[in-house]
């Protein structure tokens, strides 16, 4: 394997960006969660606040839309190093990843 050192440099970003999305996207269930649970201790009607719950709703929504986009750029970078050649495994442990399944579907009868 060539040019590990960049492999190895963009793979720690890589994994780094990846936490950062769900850290994110923890940090702001965990708003939504006390927003609601503060609403309800106060004893206020369900119609105070809702716009700004709805633009975390929003916010948390867009979050997970750019975990995929991160996720799918995180296979892209894959078939980058495959296809050159470019070492990139970190030390350490590494995260499980998810086998890969191929759902059937059953044909029309």
């Amino acid at each position: 394997m060539k040019n590990r050192h960049v492999g190895a440099r963009i793979a720690r970003r890589l994994k780094t960006a990846e936490h950062a999305v769900d850290k994110a996207m923890v940090e702001t269930s965990a708003l939504i969660q006390a927003m609601i649970e503060s609403r309800v201790d106060a004893g206020f009607a369900a119609e105070v606040g809702q716009p700004a719950l709805l633009d975390m709703v929003r916010g948390l929504s867009q979050l997970a839309e750019a975990r995929g986009a991160v996720v799918d750029g995180h296979s892209g970078l894959a078939a980058v190093a495959e296809a050159h050649a470019i070492g990139w495994r970190l030390d350490g442990p590494l995260e499980d990843k998810p086998i890969a399944v191929v759902e059937t579907v059953p044909a029309a009868a």
